[in-house]
């Protein structure tokens, strides 16, 4: 349970440090933006640390889930409680992060979601 909630919390709080910490100009110039990652390379290394470490912590959790889910298909069971409820979760995570910074949480999620599916053993 505990595990459960820690790392719904660094998924979020690496998201949410990677918005506040990488910020996207609008409207977007791509030579705005990379003078303020190289102006700030502190702050860009510590997004990029953060990003890494949440992206792997996203991707685990998506690929546990996928494999509970497939395991759960297979055996013809219906959907637990509890595995709605982690869904449920990882969603409106997604959805906090993307009403901050829908850019971030874009590309944040969608990598999550490949690595997440890439990494599931048949």
């Amino acid at each position: 349970m505990y595990k459960k909630v820690l790392t719904d919390l660094v998924i979020f709080l690496s998201g949410y440090l990677l918005i506040k910490w990488i910020t996207i100009p609008h409207p977007f110039v791509l030579s705005e933006f990379f003078i303020g990652l190289v102006i700030n390379p502190l702050k860009f290394f510590l997004a990029s640390v953060v990003f890494f470490i949440g992206f792997l912590v996203t991707g685990k959790v998506i690929r546990e889930l996928l494999h509970r889910t497939r395991k759960i298909g297979q055996k013809r069971e219906k959907l637990g409680m509890n595995l709605f409820l982690e869904y449920l979760f990882l969603f409106i995570i997604f959805f906090l992060l993307f009403n901050m910074g829908w850019e971030q949480t874009l590309v944040f999620f969608s990598l999550s979601l490949f690595y997440g599916m890439i990494s599931i053993e048949l």
